[in-house]
């Protein structure tokens, strides 16, 4: 009994993954078929990664920048808590308590030691930073919906390219010929 599930993926190695380079003659294609689906792959992979720590930053890490802003907490008598800012999240104290990103923009009154301490503390937007803090984390036109049409185009993209790059290959091997006559 066949699966097919493992059908489809043998159809689309073969047919995607599996790139013909036999028809190259002026380069060692050994290499380069072996190694360029995973190179596509790894290139696919690692923008998709960046779109979603981007979202993360932006979203997650950009709420206490956006709520300190909103306040006005400019300065360490206008500091807020992340409890008076509904930011009191584990993730948000633990990037505030190690040289983050985000710490290098929000800044406690008090020197921040523990988690009790960064649970305790009162945070700011020091005043020449806020510009620059207001623009990086800025809230992501599109929210998840950018996420998800990221992932299709990088799934499209994986699949051209592995269909254009042996095209690209043999133009060149064809003009390398051309030119050596």
């Amino acid at each position: 009994m066949n699966n097919p599930l493992k059908e489809i993926y043998y159809n689309l190695k073969e047919t995607y993954f599996s790139p013909d380079l036999t028809a190259i003659k002026n380069f060692d294609t050994y290499d380069a078929q072996r190694f360029m689906p995973y190179l596509v792959i790894g290139l696919c992979i690692g923008i998709f990664a960046a779109v979603c720590i981007m979202y993360y930053n932006h979203e997650y890490l950009g709420r206490v920048v956006r709520k300190l802003y909103k306040a006005g907490a400019f300065s360490p008598e206008t500091a807020k808590s992340l409890t008076e800012m509904g930011c009191n999240k584990y993730l948000i104290r633990k990037n505030l308590m190690r040289d983050t990103v985000l710490s290098k923009y929000v800044k406690p009154t008090s020197e921040i030691n523990s988690e009790k301490d960064a649970y305790e503390a009162l945070y700011y937007i020091p005043e020449d930073d806020k510009y620059i803090a207001d623009k990086r984390f800025k809230k992501v036109k599109g929210g998840m919906l950018t996420v998800i049409i990221t992932f299709f185009i990088c799934l499209f993209g994986c699949f051209s390219l592995m269909f254009l790059i042996p095209q690209i290959l043999q133009f060149a091997d064809n003009l390398i010929s051309v030119i050596k006559g």
